[in-house]
């Protein structure tokens, strides 16, 4: 085996670590899911005619719309 290249075998360069997800991004994400999700599974489950059922998921996406308001204004995007 020739090792006059100075490098070993296995020499090559690894692509640099990634910026791990803010934590702000995930808040995010979930807010926007919990809005989304919970107003669908709630109009479904109404509409089948399961009322009372339907009635914790939307309270989900109420808090959830409630927290992406209060995000909103609280934080306003900087630019």
């Amino acid at each position: 085996m020739d090792t006059t290249s100075g490098g070993a075998m296995n020499d090559f360069r690894t692509a640099p670590p990634r910026a791990a997800v803010s934590h702000d991004k995930i808040v995010n994400r979930a807010l926007w899911a919990g809005f989304i999700g919970g107003a669908v599974l709630n109009a479904f489950i109404q509409m089948i005619g399961l009322a009372l059922l339907a009635i914790p998921f939307g309270v989900l996406a109420l808090a959830s719309g409630v927290g992406l308001i209060v995000r909103a204004v609280v934080r306003p995007k900087q630019r």
